[in-house]
């Protein structure tokens, strides 16, 4: 069975099969796990970067970590494009 934020995946982003979403929620709920152990995002970023988590995907996830921000999409962009955990793989 899915979790809710699978659901609300599958409901928002074209193109995701149950299984994927399925595995980006757990990755989503990894996250926020880190974060609620008052890391930073810059550990997240690390996090997804060591797990090989692409940039458009890390973006994904991180749209949903910042829920309520209200240019969620645009700060999570810019979250991940400016990680140091991304700008040493882009090196």
């Amino acid at each position: 069975m899915a979790s809710h934020t699978a659901e609300e995946l599958l409901t928002n982003v074209q193109g995701l099969t149950l299984e994927r979403a399925q595995q980006i929620a757990d990755q989503i709920d990894e996250c926020r796990r880190l974060l609620a152990t008052s890391v930073g995002m810059d550990a997240v970023q690390q996090h997804l970067a060591d797990e090989g988590i692409s940039i458009i995907q890390a973006i994904l996830i991180t749209t949903r970590l910042l829920e309520d921000h209200p240019n969620r999409l645009r700060a999570a962009r810019e979250i991940v494009e400016c990680s140091p955990a991304r700008a040493r793989s882009a090196a």
